[in-house]
């Protein structure tokens, strides 16, 4: 199943590391469950989409500024606060996307799961109403049968009475066989009927689960577009905004606004990377993760209160007078009714692993698809989410792990400590503090990793500190 998804246009990380994050305070979602994004969403929408219209000094107090030394600092100090007031906000939106983002692809691949069940649930109720029907007209036959003859085949009476069949116990095994085969009539008759409700029970289960998962993706796709035009406003607003903050800066220390743009940066970046440094040190400390209950592997196949029932079993066709002396033997026992196989979600053929390790393979597919795009429930093989990008990339090393993000991390055979971090290994972020993930991207070692962020950017290599303020997991996973 493949959903094609209109996407925004794309942003160029130029843009978004121009306006880079500064001394965050936006607190990270408490969950990412359908109801707390749709309100995270809703509230980042009602701010992002107003104008963001802090107190710049104007050109006159520019001027007045540069009268003294401590005004000039004063008036300085207040536009790059600014500048770190929109880089909170950036953030702020950026966490909210990460969240909508995946749960708009968590809903996609229930809502695949949801379908195949409802698919293979269908197929095995028609079967069972098909069994039903051939038990109903075996039954037919047999009781218009007993009608006309009184209770016995003319054959069978013949038989009885004729002087050859004077055996006494010949004539009880013949009547003990018809009733062995009358009672399997009506059994097998009473078991169809019963396996046809219960299946086309789950059936009707089945297709009401796929549409609420389609209202649910849809749903989820809403609330993901939503909060990536939100990035994008405010991507673009901060980007207007920032230039005239850094002309008022030139103005104040008589430079340029490139020089000034080159300075502001340079400090992020080393904020950024004193964080991170300081996240990587921590982590080596911190207690090891386990795994928790809520987020063990989920059956794919659904639960309908609806017990599953023994598959039906064809009636016996009306067996001819027995013959002496061998008895009539039970009409055989048909295997189960096996449902349908469903078709797995189609995945490139795995390139098998060179004679080193297969994490350069993965690695190698991830970076062939930098500047590809961005797509909500993508797994290739042109667009991606993150978890499809990590999943794919896997798969061509001959590699299968999860579809999903936070699956992915615990389903790795071992988990490091950020300072043991090493090429390949799996970081995901935004943490809800209950093991579940919003953003997951591959490690590439000098501190860079390889991911698909956001509709509003291509799949890119991106500096690890320019996302130390996202609530970046202290472990990594290893496969």
């Amino acid at each position: 199943m493949r959903f094609l998804i209109r996407g925004t246009t794309a942003l160029s990380c130029a843009a978004l590391a121009s306006t880079a994050f500064i001394a965050p305070s936006f607190a990270s979602p408490a969950a990412i469950s359908a109801n707390t994004i749709s309100a995270s969403t809703a509230a980042l929408l009602g701010t992002a989409l107003q104008p963001f219209s802090p107190a710049i000094p104007s050109p006159d107090d520019i001027a007045k500024a540069k009268e003294s030394e401590a005004a000039t600092a004063t008036a300085s100090a207040k536009l790059e606060a600014i500048l770190s007031s929109a880089n909170d906000r950036l953030q702020a939106s950026t966490l909210v996307a990460m969240g909508a983002n995946n749960t708009y692809t968590d809903a996609l691949v229930i809502l695949e799961e949801r379908t195949a069940d409802a698919e293979t649930a269908t197929a095995k109720a028609a079967e069972a109403t098909s069994a039903h029907k051939n038990a109903k007209a075996q039954l037919a036959q047999l009781a218009g049968s007993l009608y006309k003859s009184g209770g016995l085949d003319l054959g069978v009476q013949t038989i009885l009475a004729s002087s050859d069949a004077d055996d006494t116990l010949y004539q009880a095994s013949t009547l003990l066989a018809l009733s062995a085969n009358r009672a399997h009539t009506f059994a097998a008759a009473q078991a169809a009927a019963a396996t046809s409700t219960a299946l086309n029970a789950q059936a009707e289960a089945a297709s009401k689960a796929a549409q609420d998962a389609t209202a649910a993706a849809e749903s989820s796709r809403t609330q993901a577009q939503g909060a990536a035009d939100a990035q994008a406003a405010v991507v673009a607003e901060n980007q207007s905004q920032r230039e005239v903050l850094l002309q008022r800066l030139a103005t104040l220390h008589n430079t340029t606004s490139a020089l000034e743009g080159a300075r502001v940066d340079a400090l992020a970046r080393k904020a950024q990377e004193e964080a991170l440094k300081a996240q990587i040190d921590a982590s080596t400390n911190a207690p090891a993760p386990e795994r928790p209950p809520a987020v063990a592997p989920k059956p794919s196949v659904p639960n309908p209160s609806v017990p599953n029932p023994p598959a039906p079993q064809p009636p016996a066709p009306n067996p001819p007078a027995p013959k002496p002396p061998a008895p009539t033997t039970p009409p055989p026992v048909a295997p189960p009714v096996k449902p349908p196989v469903v078709p797995p979600v189609e995945t490139p053929k795995p390139t098998p692993p060179p004679s080193g390790s297969y994490t350069q393979v993965m690695v190698n597919y991830a970076m062939s698809k930098v500047g590809g795009p961005y797509q909500w429930g993508g797994n290739g093989p042109t667009a991606f989410d993150c978890s499809g990008l990590v999943q794919q990339a896997f798969a061509s090393a001959g590699i299968s792990v999860p579809r999903q993000g936070t699956d992915q991390f615990w389903a790795a055979p071992q988990r490091v400590p950020l300072s043991q971090m090493r090429y390949g290994d799996l970081l995901v972020f935004n943490d809800n503090g209950a093991g579940q993930f919003t953003h997951i991207a591959i490690y590439i070692g000098n501190n860079q990793v390889v991911q698909a962020l956001n509709p509003n950017q291509p799949i890119q290599v991106t500096p690890l500190s320019w996302m130390s303020t996202m609530s970046l997991f202290p472990y990594a996973a290893r496969y």
